[in-house]
């Protein structure tokens, strides 16, 4: 995916697609004085070809060219996996609202009134472009701490493909309680992070086959708040801390770190802690076989209402009831 460069590289590459030829020379000049490397295209068809085959790191195109409209050049760069990422400035022949909503719709990042002026252009290009870079570090990050938490599971291989488990079922009882899109992304994050601070436990406690004594639970207990702690370097990462910080607290206000209760606790945080110990008992740990899911129903129900929300653990139930079923189903198509 083409990234942003500092601000002031001048190997900062924008892409002009303008058809006007003078307007096309006004534009490079602007930009190259600001040491802007220009790349230049006569229509549309030009311009993605150009993006297909050289990293550009924003796109300046004129509403109208010659054999498509600068909206439609827009929208393709927008919906392609490889460029949706970069900036598009939509250069428009007046201040129009009826053209500024049609520049919205199709995803460009902002607009260029004509006559273009100069400190404006470059205002509009140096913003688009440190916005593009602080993107650019946000997924780095975010990448880090996916590695993070596969390093969590290749420490312990018992826990091989848990975290994602772990998501699933977050993200299954988060559908089914109508949480919205965005959020539903939020949480499945969480839930494949929540255990990432399980990095600060030695792997002989985590793999030990009997009961932790106290000094190795006390280990163990700080995973939490070891995991916000990694964590709180992530950018934007103010709504998954507290899922993370709480993912073991118990609605009787007898869990840890801080001892929450009820609805004090997160919803992300207790809806990851009943994913988590589904997961838990129906796989196999050091310390004893797995359940049969039958065993770990009857284990939710008993602590429903103690150790998690009642009414989530209600919501939870039928869809592993649903799992079942579907599977017997295709058992039997597959006889």
């Amino acid at each position: 995916m083409p990234s942003a460069r500092g601000i002031n590289d001048s190997a900062t590459a924008v892409l002009v697609a303008v058809d006007d030829q003078s307007d096309e020379r006004e534009v490079r000049a602007i930009l190259e004085s600001a040491g802007h490397r220009v790349l230049t295209a006569a229509d549309g068809a030009a311009a993605l070809r150009i993006l297909s085959a050289h990293q550009c790191d924003l796109v300046l195109c004129e509403a109208v060219l010659s054999d498509m409209d600068g909206f439609e050049v827009c929208r393709a760069i927008k919906q392609a996996p490889a460029t949706r990422q970069i900036p598009v400035l939509l250069l428009l022949a007046s201040d129009d609202d009826v053209q500024r909503e049609r520049a919205l719709q199709a995803g460009a990042d902002d607009v260029v009134i004509k006559p273009v002026e100069r400190t404006l252009l470059l205002t509009l290009v140096r913003g688009q472009l440190r916005l593009a870079r602080l993107d650019d570090q946000v997924h780095d990050l975010e990448g880090l701490v996916m590695t993070l938490a596969r390093a969590v599971e290749d420490r312990e291989q018992s826990s091989a493909g848990l975290a994602e488990k772990v998501a699933h079922w977050a993200t299954q009882l988060g559908s089914a309680i109508q949480l919205q899109d965005d959020q539903l992304t939020l949480l499945y994050k969480a839930a494949l992070l929540h255990d990432v601070g399980t990095l600060s436990v030695p792997v002989d406690v985590l793999s030990k086959g009997g009961r932790l004594d106290p000094a190795e639970f006390s280990q163990v207990k700080r995973h939490p708040v070891v995991g916000e702690q990694i964590l709180g370097a992530l950018p934007r990462s103010d709504q998954l801390l507290p899922a993370v910080r709480h993912h073991h607290e118990r609605v009787d206000g007898a869990g840890y770190p801080d001892g929450l209760g009820g609805d004090d606790i997160p919803m992300f945080a207790r809806i990851i802690a009943i994913a988590d110990a589904f997961v838990a008992m129906t796989s196999d740990r050091p310390y004893r076989g797995r359940l049969s899911r039958a065993e770990a129903v009857g284990i939710l129900r008993q602590g429903a209402g103690k150790q998690w929300d009642a009414a989530l653990v209600e919501r939870f139930l039928p869809l592993i009831e649903k799992t079942d079923v579907e599977s017997a189903s295709q058992a039997q198509t597959a006889g």
